[in-house]
Formats: C-alpha cells, structure tokens, sequence
C-alpha cells in the first residue's frame, strides 16, 4: 500500500502478520483484517492501569502491561521486528 506524506514524499506500508498470534485468527484473511499487525497500542482501564493491544479487532488479545512484557505475544513481536527489519534494510542496499 502506498501513500504520500504531508511533505510529499513517498511512504510504502509493508502488510506484516504475527505468525503464531494471527495463524488461527478467524479475522485473518484479506477482506476481515486489510492492516495485518500495525503495532502495539497502549490503553488506560478506568482504573488507570495500562494494557497493550496488538490487534485493534481483538480486544481479547489485550494484557496488562506487565504482564504484555512478559509474554510471548511481546517475544513474537521483537522476533517479527527484526526480521523486518534485516528485511528492508537489505532491500534498501539493493536499491
């Protein structure tokens, strides 16, 4: 997918999915999830404790913060992380 900034320049969003997290999700497929895994999101309980959301259609996949840190939802996604990342920069010295 891509798009152009404010200032004009050019932006490309790279379709990413958590292999384990999304494999069996009943959203996972073309027309019930178009963004795949965008990033974490951060909300607020009226209590005021924080919780990570990975995915903004499954609300159930939300933990507390501490517990998100320990997790192997957190783990997947460093692992996802860097291999993007070798990903595009290896893309970027071929360019």
């Amino acid at each position: 997918m891509g798009a152009r900034t404010v200032r004009g320049k050019a932006k490309h969003i790279r379709q990413v999915r958590l292999p384990k997290t999304c494999a069996s999700c009943r959203f996972n497929n073309a027309t019930d999830c178009q963004k795949g895994y965008y990033g974490v999101r951060l909300y607020r309980d009226p209590k005021g404790t924080f919780h990570v959301g990975v995915c903004i259609q499954r609300t159930d996949l939300c933990l507390p913060l501490d517990q998100f840190l320990e997790s192997a939802v957190c783990g997947e996604i460093n692992k996802v992380r860097e291999q993007e990342f070798h990903i595009l920069t290896r893309r970027g010295r071929h360019l």
